[in-house]
């Protein structure tokens, strides 16, 4: 299909060169056009039918939430770099799905991240961790987990060299993002947690004893279906056995 593309794009490029170089100027142009609007159709073809290849030989989904947490780091590159905090990621391989739309699992990871970067000082770090692990009870509330008994994925996300409350949000991060209220970054992981627990999910903040170090730990069920991607379309297929 790519060297049918190239193909297209030579005879193109070739019919270009052609123009003014016939001895019959009139039979010239309208030999190229003529060449022209049949590549212009057969590019049409060739784009119509890859787009159906697409369709029926969809992805299995995999590696979704690694990828959107450096996605995340990404976006907030330039704030991490102005504050010298090194950012790192310890993935489990193989991660499992999980059952969080995409958007809303990037709208929680986007909302934790920038809450960890507003209250890490200059020379801090913030790590990403991700495992799969076996969930029987939410045992910050002893509620019982959505999912009773099965398995989850663990998004947790560690941030060292925490400002002290009362100034956790010094000159640095108010030069870097200019907040009107340092209210809202709290607001933020409220926000987040609401959208965690939408979709069946747990969301637990703890610091150490100095609060020197904060962990937001995020607990989803797995996805247990088989999840294929179309473009920007997600399908979902008949249950593993």
């Amino acid at each position: 299909m790519l060297r049918l593309g190239s193909a297209l794009g030579s005879i193109r490029d070739v019919t270009e060169l052609s123009r003014g170089k016939f001895l019959d100027k009139e039979f010239g142009e309208s030999f190229c056009r003529m060449i022209a609007k049949e590549v212009e159709i057969s590019d049409l073809l060739l784009t119509s039918l890859l787009h159906y290849i697409k369709i029926r030989t969809p992805i299995e989904k995999s590696n979704t939430v690694h990828a959107l947490v450096e996605q995340v780091l990404t976006k907030y590159r330039t704030e991490l770099e102005e504050k010298n905090i090194k950012a790192t990621e310890t993935f489990e391989e193989n991660l499992p799905e999980t059952v969080v739309p995409d958007e809303q699992l990037k709208y929680i990871l986007n909302s934790v991240l920038l809450y960890a970067v507003a209250s890490t000082m200059p020379g801090g770090s913030i790590e990403f961790l991700t495992r799969s692990l076996s969930v029987q009870r939410d045992v910050d509330r002893g509620q019982v987990f959505s999912m009773k008994v099965g398995r989850c994925i663990e998004i947790r996300l560690v941030a060292s060299s925490v400002a002290r409350q009362g100034d956790r949000f010094g000159r640095a991060m108010e030069e870097i993002l200019s907040p009107q209220d340092y209210g809202g970054f709290d607001l933020l992981l409220r926000l987040a947690k609401e959208v965690v627990q939408r979709n069946r999910g747990m969301m637990k903040f703890e610091t150490d004893e100095g609060k020197a170090k904060i962990i937001i730990s995020l607990t989803f069920p797995v996805e247990r279906r088989k999840v294929f991607s179309l473009g920007t379309t997600n399908l979902s297929g008949e249950s593993r056995p």
